[in-house]
């Protein structure tokens, strides 16, 4: 078995493995474990500029999150630069939690576009691991897809 890593890429440029595992995942997490109805692949994977984050091997994902450019009404501080991407599915194994794969690609992303602003939506639940990386809530929790969120926004980085 490969070596666990993370990996980036493009959807033109994913491979039918490597979308496999993506799909395998996204499923397990957010329709099997969390019971979301709304539609996960929702048409932004396929996007020339989404970008899709994986930890684990060609064949195999962990650890999960996609990269996309924001909406024109994209939300974030009223007093804050507009995003530049935005973070989503972001989704762990349930046999590998807890020991920082999440993190791990956050970090990644940041290594890569942290000189940019971010924004997501995270499950409030989990919000305090992206406090770690620098995110900051910017609006009450509400509730998406049955799970109850916060928006968080990242300033680019010097």
């Amino acid at each position: 078995m490969s070596e666990h890593s993370v990996h980036r890429t493009r959807w033109p440029r994913l491979t039918t493995d490597e979308l496999y595992g993506i799909v395998r995942l996204r499923n397990r997490v957010f329709a099997l474990e969390q019971r979301v109805t709304d539609e996960d692949f929702d048409g932004r994977d396929r996007a020339v500029d989404t970008e899709h984050w994986w930890f684990g091997t060609d064949t195999e994902a962990v650890g999960y999150l996609r990269l996309i450019r924001p909406a024109t009404d994209e939300r974030h501080p009223a007093d804050s630069v507009p995003p530049a991407w935005v973070v989503g599915r972001v989704a762990t194994h349930p046999e590998h939690r807890g020991v920082g794969i999440a993190s791990r690609l956050v970090d990644a992303v940041l290594g890569e576009h942290g000189h940019e602003p971010v924004v997501l939506h995270a499950q409030e639940y989990v919000a305090a691991l992206y406090e770690r990386h620098g995110f900051v809530r910017f609006d009450e929790p509400y509730v998406e897809a049955g799970i109850r969120h916060v928006g968080m926004y990242r300033a680019a980085s010097a």
